[in-house]
This record gives structure tokens, sequence and C-alpha cells, in this order.
């Protein structure tokens, strides 16, 4: 009984860990999308189009 609850914190560690690099990982694509965007538009709202 305890190989199996050992396992299973393992695994919810690993899960855990997973879920926070995917967030982070979505947070800084986000930031470099909008950052490009941004650039490629700054232009165009400079002269009023």
């Amino acid at each position: 009984m305890k190989g199996y609850s050992q396992k299973r914190s393992f695994w919810a560690l690993m899960g855990a860990l997973l879920l926070v690099v995917a967030s982070t990982a979505l947070f800084v694509y986000r930031y470099l999308d909008d950052k490009a965007h941004y650039e490629k538009w700054k232009d165009y709202e400079e002269c009023g189009i």
C-alpha cells in the first residue's frame, strides 16, 4: 500500500507541474503574440488609418 501512495503522489505532482508549465507557456505565447501584433500595426495607428 505504501508504494501505491507514493506512485499516486508522484503522478499528482507531475500533473501539477505540467499544469504550471503549460499555463506559463500559454502566457508567454500570448504576450509575444500581442507584442508582434502591436508592432505590426503601430505605424498604421500613428497615421490615423
